[in-house]
């Protein structure tokens, strides 16, 4: 599977997840409230295409997804790598809520979350979005762009199709910074395993603190709560972040080296930002052959893709839907 498939693969996805969720809306309303449904239905959606593709490529899909063995001590590192992430991911959270709502928030009051059981809560979100998230983008996409020839390219690509797939503007800031980190471990541990854990280990602990959030206070998530939240205390709550991503992030880069040392994929992370100076002009006429030679990743099927995302993003296609609808029910 290549990049061209790839980008086929993603525009199919954006459409088809956006098409079911109207399908459902119109003709399966009931079936919305249901969390666990609206989520299984989202991952189908995003998963199916890229497995598709990749079958019809007549891929080896456990090699080609990377479900490699990885040991013991490289997963609970992976833990480790995700607890002193997460300031980072918080914090860039919490700038994107300057300009746009929680929407994690307003998804878990509009879902009614206080009324779940507690698996009804975990399994969509530490079990179900972590495996079929990481294999489409981490696995299908960044392998596929990978292939390109260009590393970084095929880094920031899969991030950033990580980040649109959300379809919101405040999931998508921080979902763009987890899919770069991802792609670091996946490239330290060699191993999709570590970045289904560490998926899991983000949704899992926001669904249990969730969950205990909504037993101790059952408005925590009631759009009456989001409004409390002002610009004074994000901006308190930016700079107590910023300080502790500062604390955070030189261990989590240390991790990182001891598990790429320990996997024995010695100097892969710094593969990906590598930059080369005080080049000769042969090297440069080098580099120039080899760009050329390089199959280019922005295809017209992805720039369609993006350009429907930010449509639903904004709020247009919405509107431009629901207009239609109302003529057509007025013909």
């Amino acid at each position: 599977m290549n990049h061209k498939k790839a980008n086929w693969a993603f525009l199919i996805t954006v459409l088809l997840y956006i098409g079911m969720s109207y399908v459902i809306a119109i003709f399966f309303a009931e079936m919305t409230e249901s969390f666990f449904f609206s989520n299984l239905v989202c991952e189908l959606a995003v998963i199916a295409p890229v497995l598709l593709f990749a079958i019809a490529s007549k891929e080896k899909l456990p090699e080609f997804l990377g479900f490699h063995k990885v040991k013991i001590s490289t997963l609970l590192m992976t833990a480790l790598f995700t607890m002193l992430t997460m300031p980072l991911v918080t914090l860039v959270n919490l700038i994107s809520q300057l300009w746009v709502e929680n929407e994690v928030a307003a998804m878990m009051d509009a879902y009614r979350i206080g009324e779940m059981s507690f698996f009804q809560l975990l399994i969509p979100l530490a079990v179900i979005a972590p495996l079929f998230e990481e294999v489409t983008c981490r696995g299908a996409f960044y392998r596929s762009y990978q292939r390109s020839g260009s590393r970084f390219g095929a880094m920031m690509l899969s991030a950033a199709i990580f980040a649109l797939m959300h379809m919101n503007l405040n999931q998508a800031a921080y979902a763009f910074v987890i899919g770069i980190l991802l792609v670091m471990l996946l490239e330290a541990s060699g191993s999709v395993w570590t970045t289904i854990l560490y998926h899991a280990i983000v949704n899992g602990s926001q669904g249990v603190m969730m969950y205990f959030m909504t037993r101790v206070s059952p408005e925590a998530f009631s759009a009456e709560a989001s409004a409390m939240i002002t610009t004074d205390y994000l901006m308190y709550a930016i700079g107590v972040y910023l300080i502790l991503a500062a604390v955070t992030l030189p261990g989590a880069w240390a991790v990182l080296v001891w598990i790429e040392n320990r996997e024995g994929n010695h100097g892969a992370i710094a593969e990906l930002w590598k930059v080369r100076k005080n080049r000769t002009k042969a090297e440069v006429g080098e580099e120039a052959q080899d760009k050329k030679k390089k199959d280019k990743l922005i295809t017209i099927p992805l720039i369609l893709a993006i350009i429907v995302c930010f449509l639903v993003m904004s709020g247009i296609l919405a509107s431009a839907v629901y207009y239609v609808l109302m003529w057509l029910m007025s013909m």
